[in-house]
């Protein structure tokens, strides 16, 4: 050692509940004062410091210490314990640096991955041809295996699935992992059994964990080489301590499926607990289509997952402060540990939109009218243009939606969108309204009907839509009666998995004779003949795949919501269909006495949003949809939607 080494040298000592700190110097300057005695309360001694722990863990501690000192231009001498901790942590910080500059120069194309080790694994365990992977998805692979711990971010119906089950099969070949542990929605367990199944056959056995506490607990001390498991976010979370014992006996992978969910930048259970499991975890993959519904802030606990304590994001506060002011700035650090396929790449067959205009007639076209000059009255009457918007928000522009599309949605509630029961409108509304369903089936039911009639007489398996759940009790029983073929319905009371889920402390219970979404589904798709599927997006926008049977949607009505919709689209636009697919969305549009209505408003909405959109649900960059935390205020639009919303009820525009 030189002597200048040795004057900036300083070492670390554990003393009795205390860091001893010392070091030619270090208690000196006033930045040290600033940072040992404001900031961590020491205590200055002969020669430094005496820091006391306090309420901190010794690690942390030591590990600030250590990054504060190197940081002022001192070299740090750690002893016992500290010297330990602060090993194991340089060690990861290590791997992670290094780990990025690969997966950079991979994306870069400065360095070539081996796929060597990939073929031999998918031979080892005998890869079916049956899902052979496409281009993409290789680079998927290469890029998962490079970056480790990594983020597939790739649009819906990429094949993120298969690609997560390649790279594990690489892991599990070359022994850095034992088995799989895959946290998720219910909805996508069915995707993981059928991809593995078609896939690998019987080489993984796949396994749901289910039952209650005891019968869990049976599924991970049971667990072996080969095996994955299956766990909702809320099983994964009552069980966190036999997790981390799993963990502790092997060597896990732990994938979170649909990784926005665990969002939430402060509060809830679920980020945390999968947190702390991903700190035992060897390998660790996140993915999802949509990673930030909300805003960057929705990056936070799922790259906490990927690289657990920060070393991606830093602490809570300076992320939410680096999303604010320097989003570019995070984007390019996280950019080497993330994969996003963009939809062009899958090289899928354009879609048709075909449009129908459906005139409002007799009762519904009253009800209609009665609604819009509602929302009239009280607009002229408000004084300012911000009061008048004010007044359109409070008035619930989904209200005019709800008359294009159904009158008698007004008779029953909505909880999704928080609509009470239209109670207090004019005597003449209410009496329309009262005697609606008895008297009258709406215009763009018959419509409908008369289009999906056309479509199952050619043979086809249709998907028709609504947003409005009481719509689709409607609707099927106007398509049972008129059409006569199966009709199944899926919405927000049908539970995702084999069965209800208790979602205080994950625990399930048999709900006999309660059918599933994923068993509704395959009965549409695997049954003799054409069928209807009745559902809204809400509740079929995730891990749904309706392509390989349906290519035909109708869409009863639609709101501003352009995220959801197009994530609709996707169900039977998606990887795997033949390149002469024809895949055709019919919307319809409602008018009155040859004018438009609300319809038409959301339609240009859409048609303007269209392309932004896409460019963040599918494009090859990463940035947040902005989408609001409340539904309704989706569907409603946002202040641009209003405002036309507003001139068009005042007249202002054709």
């Amino acid at each position: 050692m030189n002597s200048a080494d040795a004057r900036r040298a300083v070492t670390l000592l554990p003393d009795n509940g205390t860091i001893l700190v010392r070091g030619a110097g270090v208690e000196h300057h006033r930045s040290a004062f600033l940072f040992f005695r404001a900031g961590l309360g020491a205590e200055r001694v002969d020669g430094g410091w005496r820091v006391p722990f306090r309420k901190v863990a010794l690690t942390p501690l030591v590990l600030r210490i250590h990054d504060w000192l190197q940081a002022s231009g001192y070299r740090v001498v750690a002893e016992g314990l500290a010297d330990s901790a602060i090993e194991r942590e340089l060690a990861r910080r290590r791997s992670f640096r290094r780990t990025a500059e690969a997966a950079r120069g991979l994306k870069a194309k400065t360095q070539e991955f081996d796929f060597t080790r990939v073929e031999a694994a998918l031979g080892e365990f005998r890869w079916s041809n049956e899902r052979k992977l496409k281009g993409h998805q290789l680079d998927g692979v290469a890029h998962a295996l490079t970056a480790i711990n990594s983020a597939n971010f790739s649009v819906p119906g990429s094949g993120k699935t298969i690609t997560t089950l390649a790279t594990a099969i690489a892991h599990l070949q070359s022994g850095t992992v034992d088995l799989l542990v895959t946290v998720g929605p219910l909805s996508s367990f069915e995707p993981w059994e059928q991809e593995a199944r078609a896939a690998l056959g019987d080489r993984l056995r796949v396994r749901r964990v289910r039952g209650n506490a005891a019968s869990r607990r049976t599924y991970y001390e049971q667990a072996e080489r080969c095996d994955v498991l299956l766990l909702s976010y809320a099983t994964a979370t009552a069980d966190q301590s036999l997790l981390l014992d799993l963990c502790g006996r092997l060597s896990v992978m732990l994938i979170v499926d649909e990784s926005h969910r665990i969002k939430r930048f402060r509060g809830g259970v679920w980020a945390p607990a999968l947190m702390e499991v991903a700190r035992h975890a060897s390998v660790r993959s996140i993915l999802s289509g949509t990673p930030m519904p909300q805003s960057g802030r929705d990056l936070f606990s799922q790259l906490n997952v990927l690289w657990p304590d920060g070393l991606l994001t830093g602490t809570r506060d300076a992320f939410a402060s680096q999303v604010e002011n320097q989003f570019e700035t995070v984007l390019d650090r996280v950019d080497p540990f993330v994969s996003r396929t963009p939809k062009e790449a899958l090289g899928l067959p354009p879609y048709r939109v075909v449009t129908h205009e459906v005139p409002l007639v007799g009762t519904q076209l009253e009800i209609y009218e009665l609604i819009r000059n509602r929302f009239r009255k009280r607009l002229v009457d408000a004084d300012t243009w911000l009061d008048k918007l004010n007044t359109l928000k409070r008035g619930r522009p989904i209200r005019l939606l709800q008359a294009a599309c159904n009158p008698g949605l007004f008779n029953s509630s909505d909880r999704y969108y928080e609509l009470p029961r239209l109670d207090d409108g004019p005597r003449t509304l209410l009496e329309r309204l009262a005697a609606y369903s008895d008297t009258e089936v709406p215009a763009k039911s018959e419509a409908a009907i008369e289009i999906a009639t056309d479509l199952v007489e050619n043979g086809h398996k249709v998907v028709v839509w609504s947003n409005f759940v009481a719509n689709l009790d409607h609707f099927r029983r106007l398509a049972v009666d008129r059409i006569g073929l199966p009709c199944f319905q899926i919405d927000g009371r049908v539970p995702a998995g084999t069965e209800g889920l208790r979602q205080d402390i994950g625990e399930t219970q048999e709900e006999p004779g309660l059918d599933t979404r994923e068993g509704i589904i395959h009965r549409f798709l695997t049954g003799d003949g054409p069928a209807l599927l009745i559902t809204n997006p809400a509740s079929c926008s995730e891990s749904i795949s309706l392509h390989s049977a349906c290519r035909s949607a109708i869409y009863l009505d639609r709101t501003y919501d352009c995220a959801l919709y197009l994530q609709s689209i996707d169900r039977i636009h998606r990887l795997g269909l033949p390149a002469d697919a024809d895949v055709t969305i019919h919307i319809l549009l409602a008018t009155t006495r040859g004018t438009p209505t609300i319809d038409h408003l959301v339609r240009a909405s859409l048609d303007a949003k269209d392309a932004r959109m896409r460019a963040l649900l599918e494009g090859t960059s990463l940035a947040p949809l902005n989408l609001s935390e409340t539904p309704a205020d989706d569907a409603e639009g946002a202040l641009r939607d209003l405002e036309a919303l507003l001139r068009f009820l005042l007249g202002e525009v054709e």
